[in-house]
């Protein structure tokens, strides 16, 4: 008969149940804490034991004593501390999900999954439906887009395909499913960190919107439309452009510093074509050394300056104009406001160009015949305004002027009362000027007090008031008058709406023109005076999309122009 063998102990409290869905995490390390973690996954260790207070006969306080079991190795050397608490704490760990509660979770997602791929599968519509993420915007939504579209796509009606190249073959998941276990799954490409790159959908995209490239020819890389266009946000209009997508290239240092290296190998004639600065007449600038890749953060933290006025550009037009002078009272026979001159566009954006017919002629009449009592007090003829060569070329016709003026304005109809009148005008000019030479002398270099170089004088400011007049190059040649070039627009990188800023504001409040005296001060305001604005301690729209526009063509679309789409920017 065999001896009775005692049974081992058998621990308990160490033993890991396979119904549990949480596990110690210092399980791998092979020594997990007796406790364990709660059945919502959090770590519940404190201290190796709970001493024990014993207190023998005769004893006062007692004293502690430690409790670890034997199997965790026994009564400690060091004991409790004096207040009872064990010596030995239990680092936290990071409880871990057993094998069990893995498997219950993957059989419940293989689950849901096939139940969700049958439904989806059913029927096209149903399909549609439930995988479209939300309305999308008015434009795309049109029956003008849904036709343009169909003609595209040889009939294909799908509002999806339109834009998605992956909605045209939806019926071939299964086969692309195949292909992605058959090159490996790579769960980690599918974060992707940072925009992303342009792909088969943005080819749809410039199919409609034609010729229109993201950015400048230094950008690093290309980028998606729809990082910065959101479609399915609402059935309205598209939402505006957000300027943390700005930010996200513009506010990296390491991304405008390749832009740099790109840019100073990149031809300077391919930047020329930048929308905002296309068809307008302006001041030619070369393009800054480094190119426009300072790191801008926010418009009203780290924009850099206005270029014009951080590089003391001055404006080069020949004509010369005294702002003070015309908006001081008193200085000019009537008191002007900024209003009677610059007049803006149709739109409110722009000042239309400044003509002498339109703002001029009122008080600079080019009067060289001086009224007389004989006249009535009637002026006679004024100079034409224009091409040099036609103004000498009436000076030295003044016979006819004369005759046709007599004829047309005077009703004289008679032969020998024209030749009277002609003949009355050419004895009041012999006075005054002597001679032709002296006459045309006098209106092509008499500044605005009637002198002319020379020591001569006349009865009125001729053409060198206001402008570059040079000595003829040649006998008999005609003066050379340097061509005004009055620039559309001094900052061409960004739009303005001068009807916007009207409200509550003065034109002065931003120029400051009322002391400027010389043609070529730009007097434009300072990016300080529009930071007190445009912030948000201002509380006015400080989005990057406000001033600049981000695309290097002026946005195009498949649906027709307005009538007035054809105003060039700035006219």
């Amino acid at each position: 008969m065999k001896a009775s063998q005692q049974s081992p102990i058998f621990p308990s409290k160490e033993y890991v149940r396979p119904n549990l869905d949480w596990e110690c995490g210092h399980l791998c390390e092979g020594c997990p804490c007796r406790i364990g973690p709660t059945p919502k996954g959090k770590c519940r260790a404190t201290y190796e034991c709970t001493p024990r207070l014993e207190v023998k006969p005769g004893e006062a306080k007692g004293h502690w004593t430690c409790t670890r079991p034997r199997t965790g190795g026994g009564k400690c050397e060091n004991g409790p501390l004096p207040d009872g608490t064990c010596c030995n704490a239990i680092p936290k760990c990071q409880p871990r999900r057993t094998l069990r509660a893995i498997r219950k979770r993957v059989v419940g997602f293989t689950i849901i999954a096939s139940f969700l791929i049958l439904f989806v599968g059913v029927s096209r519509n149903l399909r549609d439906e439930f995988t479209n993420p939300g309305p999308i915007s008015s434009v795309h939504a049109s029956a003008t887009f849904a036709d343009i579209h169909t003609k595209q796509s040889g009939g294909d009606t799908s509002s999806c395909a339109a834009c998605h190249e992956g909605a045209r073959h939806v019926d071939s998941w299964h086969s692309k499913a195949f292909d992605a276990f058959k090159h490996g799954l790579a769960p980690a490409e599918l974060i992707q960190k940072g925009p992303l790159a342009s792909s088969a959908m943005d080819t749809n995209c410039l199919s409609c919107h034609e010729g229109k490239k993201f950015h400048q020819p230094n950008m690093a890389a290309e980028f998606a439309c729809h990082e910065c266009h959101k479609e399915h946000q609402g059935s309205g209009f598209m939402p505006e452009v957000n300027s943390s997508y700005c930010t996200s290239c513009h506010g990296s240092a390491e991304l405008m510093a390749a832009s740099r290296e790109i840019g100073a190998k990149t031809d300077p004639h391919a930047f020329s074509s930048f929308a905002s600065g296309a068809g307008l007449k302006v001041q030619s600038r070369e393009r800054p050394e480094k190119g426009h890749t300072d790191v801008i953060t926010g418009f009203h933290l780290d924009h850099p300056e206005f270029r014009q006025i951080r590089d003391g550009t001055r404006d080069e037009n020949s004509l010369k104009f005294n702002h003070a002078v015309h908006l001081r009272t008193g200085k000019i026979p009537r008191t002007l406001n900024c209003n009677d001159c610059h007049q803006r566009d149709s739109r409110g954006e722009y000042q239309q160009p400044i003509t002498y017919e339109k703002h001029c002629v009122e008080c600079h009449t080019l009067q060289f015949d001086p009224a007389t009592p004989a006249d009535k007090n009637k002026p006679g003829i004024y100079l034409p305004h224009g091409d040099p060569y036609y103004v000498r070329a009436f000076l030295r016709s003044l016979n006819i002027q004369y005759e046709e003026y007599g004829r047309s304005h005077e009703g004289i109809t008679r032969r020998d009362e024209l030749n009277d009148y002609v003949k009355g005008k050419k004895v009041g000019i012999e006075k005054l000027y002597e001679t032709g030479e002296n006459l045309e002398r006098s209106v092509f270099f008499a500044d605005m007090k009637g002198e002319i170089p020379g020591g001569l004088r006349a009865p009125f400011a001729g053409c060198a008031t206001c402008h570059d007049v040079s000595e003829p190059k040649s006998d008999n040649a005609t003066p050379a008058i340097r061509k005004v070039a009055v620039p559309d627009r001094w900052m061409t990188l960004g739009k303005f709406n001068h009807d916007m800023h009207q409200k509550g504001l003065s034109c002065v409040d931003c120029h400051q023109v009322m002391h400027s005296e010389l043609t070529s001060d730009l007097n434009l305001p300072s990016i300080k005076s529009c930071v007190e604005c445009h912030s948000p301690k201002g509380g006015i729209d400080h989005r990057c999309t406000s001033c600049h526009t981000y695309h290097n063509s002026q946005p195009g679309g498949p649906f027709p122009k307005s009538p007035d789409a054809s105003i060039k920017p700035g006219n």
